[in-house]
């Protein structure tokens, strides 16, 4: 986990590729997730869940800390990269939250898909 001490020895390029290498992660792992639940795995998709929120939770460390830079008056250059890690990191959030919302509708769908099968029977 990224400790305050951490996050400030790094270069200003290092920090947002640090916030763009987690935030990326954690979109991937959260895709995975609902993969993962849509062939009925929902325990491997829970876990990666877990893992997606982890990944998410070190980039929001990263990105906090360059918002607090600029509250205490610290000089936040504007650039591409800045932008990029922002918007991925609202991706990550987006595609965790989407994941959690297409898991239950799997799980639901599980769950009708048996009770059909006992219908059938």
């Amino acid at each position: 986990m990224a400790q305050q001490d951490d996050i400030q020895s790094l270069s200003w390029e290092q920090r947002l590729f640090t916030v763009i290498l987690h935030a990326g992660n954690a979109r991937s792992k959260a895709i995975h997730a609902a993969e993962q639940a849509e062939v009925g795995e929902f325990e491997a998709a829970e876990a990666s869940l877990e893992e997606a929120e982890a990944e998410q939770l070190e980039a929001h460390k990263v990105l906090a800390f360059i918002i607090q830079m600029e509250a205490k008056g610290e000089e936040v250059p504007f650039s591409v990269l800045l932008t990029h890690s922002m918007d991925l990191l609202l991706l990550a959030w987006a595609e965790i939250d989407h994941s959690r919302q297409l898991m239950r509708l799997y799980r639901r769908v599980a769950a009708l898909e048996r009770e059909v099968e006992q219908w059938r029977k």
